[in-house]
């Protein structure tokens, strides 16, 4: 517990709050070099908290009125809305090599974290004792509020508020402009085949999806249609990937989207393509389905892509999703590991 700030104050107090044991003196306790476990000791060159025994002396007079207000801990203050809070960076090599108490105070601000990544990380190798005291907001999607490696718990304290939900959102590859290659299901019954693709990736059944800003858009280089190559298009598919005000994916969006649109016509075929993306047990799936007949996709109770006529039934299901080529899911929640008093 931390010293009195003011009054009396004796040797037991001290030796309470920072150790020993049997005959001790005043002298026991000036304050040490960085590192190690030594009663009182100075903090790292690479510790960013605040040492809460900043008046004892290292040499010299020692008093008591020098511990006022002491305590055996190293206190970080958050002060101003941030991200991403990694107790090892914080606390430097006391992180590991001290065995002070190590404390992050989140005070009236926000917390909150990258998608992937957590509010506040403990990871491994700390020593010692951990603490987060939050008069503020903790708040994570897509990864922890406070996420805790390490072998110790760590003492939850404060009337801050605490939350943290795990969350889809684009994979790395589209979570910027990008292009990558998507493969269609469909294909079914024609004069000469389901063939079209992109020449970046080959012959296949295939598109280039690609993004630019906001914007998706799906094209090809190659469509064949009753055995003549119609050549190069594309499509705007923008409306079936909901996105929020930064252009991130909408994970509280539930809805599902649809696109039935025509790619050309040649001879007796038709190039027929549809998109759909849809939740199914909390993570949105994708679809992209081609034939070079007429053809309509269908999601809600019953999900397929069938050929008119009856002749082609493709069932939608999540082994046939494109959601990985897309999106990912990164686990998230309150707290992970050993945390008390949440």
């Amino acid at each position: 517990m931390t010293l009195p700030a003011s009054g009396p104050i004796s040797l037991s107090d001290i030796r309470s709050e920072f150790g020993g044991s049997g005959a001790t003196s005043l002298g026991d306790y000036y304050k040490g070099s960085s590192g190690g476990n030594s009663f009182i000791r100075a903090k790292a060159a690479n510790n960013l908290g605040n040492d809460l025994a900043p008046n004892v002396p290292s040499s010299s007079a020692i008093s008591f009125s020098q511990f006022f207000g002491a305590e055996r801990a190293y206190e970080y203050p958050v002060t101003t809305n941030t991200v991403n809070q990694n107790a090892s960076t914080i606390f430097g090599n006391d992180y590991s090599g001290s065995d002070y108490k190590k404390r992050i105070s989140v005070v009236g601000v926000s917390v909150t974290n990258t998608f992937g990544s957590d509010c506040i990380l403990f990871p491994t190798g700390a020593n010692g004792s951990l603490e987060v005291a939050n008069s503020g907001t903790i708040s994570a999607v897509g990864g922890f509020g406070i996420n805790n490696e390490s072998s110790l718990t760590v003492s939850y304290s404060g009337g801050g508020t605490i939350t943290g939900t795990g969350a889809d959102a684009f994979n790395s590859t589209f979570s910027g402009n990008a292009s990558a290659k998507i493969d269609f299901v469909g294909g079914g019954a024609s004069a000469s085949g389901p063939d079209i693709y992109h020449s970046d990736y080959g012959s296949g059944f295939n598109c280039k999806l690609t993004r630019s800003g906001n914007t998706f858009t799906v094209s090809w280089t190659y469509n064949e249609l009753d055995y003549v190559n119609i050549g190069a298009g594309s499509y705007d598919i923008s409306s079936i990937f909901p996105l929020d005000g930064s252009g991130n994916l909408d994970y509280t969006n539930t809805s599902e989207y649809l696109i039935n649109a025509n790619a050309g016509s040649y001879g007796r075929d038709t190039r027929d393509i549809a998109f759909g993306s849809k939740i199914i047990s909390g993570v949105r799936h994708i679809w992209f389905a081609s034939t070079a007949k007429s053809s309509v996709m269908t999601l809600g109770s019953t999900m397929t892509y069938s050929q008119a006529g009856g002749y082609s039934v493709v069932s939608l299901t999540t082994s046939n999703s494109r959601r990985s080529d897309i999106f990912t899911f990164s686990a998230g929640g309150t707290t992970s590991g050993s945390v008390s008093g949440v």
